[in-house]
């Protein structure tokens, strides 16, 4: 599998926010940071996160691991305890069903470790996973200790919410990323040309990589006209570029656009 270097970042909001970022790892695998937001003065340890997972068949399958991982649950429709008071029960669940997946993240209450950051690798024992997976998903996220920050911590949450649509996949062969514009080498056929570095020109005047000298369409485009020709492009009953004989066989004629004498297209 290539690195498409694909990820999406959200937030499940509430009293202690959780920034949860997931990102491919161009080995079949999903990256997930889970990173406390303390910009709102509040804090709390991560104890773990909850989730569903797209493909119901693949559930059974499925692999975390990390450093901070200290259990973890994967059944369809079946998750909602990790144990340890590593739980989601309550109106969460009562709102979204059971969770597909659940990973413990250290261990509750912060006397032996106080996380606002974890990271762990989601995989699959056949197969590759991406980010669509895991798009447009419920999320859960259960902290302890919470409170303000330097303050007494004694609260607890379970946090819900809903993970973003997958950002495109622009890693096929020949898409430039971008529109038929400045901003782009070639037009975008992911089936037709490699990828090519952009000059950052304009489609005009100065733009190599689209091969124009700065001439118009017509007299004095050598490149599109063809060396020496300078005429202005009239539509032949011939076209050289279908019906050369050295490049099919029968010739073929489209009714043509073009001089004998094109050299580049």
């Amino acid at each position: 599998m290539t690195d498409t270097s694909r990820s999406m970042t959200f937030t499940i909001e509430g009293e202690v926010p959780v920034q949860i970022t997931i990102h491919e790892d161009g080995t079949g695998g999903l990256v997930f940071t889970l990173l406390v937001d303390e910009s709102g003065g509040t804090i709390g340890d991560l104890n773990g996160l909850f989730f569903d997972f797209g493909d119901p068949a693949l559930v059974d399958g499925l692999l975390a691991d990390g450093a901070e991982v200290t259990n973890t649950d994967f059944e369809y429709d079946g998750v909602d305890n990790l144990g340890g008071g590593v739980n989601i029960k309550g109106d969460l669940v009562n709102d979204t069903d059971l969770f597909d997946a659940g990973v413990r993240l250290g261990t509750s209450g912060m006397a032996k470790d106080d996380l606002q950051t974890a990271t762990f690798t989601l995989t699959h024992e056949t197969e590759d996973l991406t980010l669509e997976d895991v798009a447009l998903m419920d999320f859960a996220v259960r902290l302890t200790s919470t409170g303000e920050i330097d303050g007494s911590r004694d609260g607890s949450l379970k946090l819900g919410g809903t993970s973003p649509e997958a950002p495109a996949d622009d890693s096929g062969v020949g898409d430039g990323g971008g529109d038929y514009g400045g901003d782009d080498t070639l037009p975008d056929d992911p089936d037709t040309f490699p990828d090519f570095p952009d000059d950052g020109g304009d489609l005009g005047a100065g733009d190599e990589f689209l091969y124009d000298d700065g001439g118009v369409l017509d007299a004095g485009d050598p490149l599109l006209d063809g060396p020496g020709d300078d005429g202005l492009l009239q539509p032949p009953s011939d076209d050289p570029l279908l019906s050369d004989p050295a490049l099919s066989d029968p010739p073929l004629d489209d009714g043509g656009t073009y001089f004998e004498d094109i050299s580049i297209l």
